[in-house]
């Protein structure tokens, strides 16, 4: 019954501090590169719905790869986020 507990809550939903790292490790990780440190580089619209940047993400547009194979959709989400956030900061 405790290990049963113990896994119950090791399967508990991750806060939104841990997402905001792991988009943060991820951006630091896959764009920085071509994005810049604050999103400031290479093109990203910030207009563009969330569909549309999922998309670009998931199947890459021109010179950018797609990360399907690697990020989930809850990572993709929280990046999205992360990347609007940096480019309105």
């Amino acid at each position: 019954m405790i290990i049963l507990l113990l896994m119950t809550a090791m399967a508990q939903e991750p806060t939104e501090i841990e997402h905001d790292n792991r988009a943060d490790r991820l951006y630091k990780t896959f764009c920085v590169s071509c994005h810049g440190e604050r999103n400031e580089k290479t093109p990203y619209l910030v207009d563009n719905t969330a569909e549309e940047k999922t998309k670009a993400i998931k199947r890459g547009k021109e010179s950018m790869p797609g990360y399907s194979w690697l990020l989930s959709d809850t990572d993709i989400a929280d990046l999205i986020s992360y990347m609007d956030n940096l480019k309105t900061e």
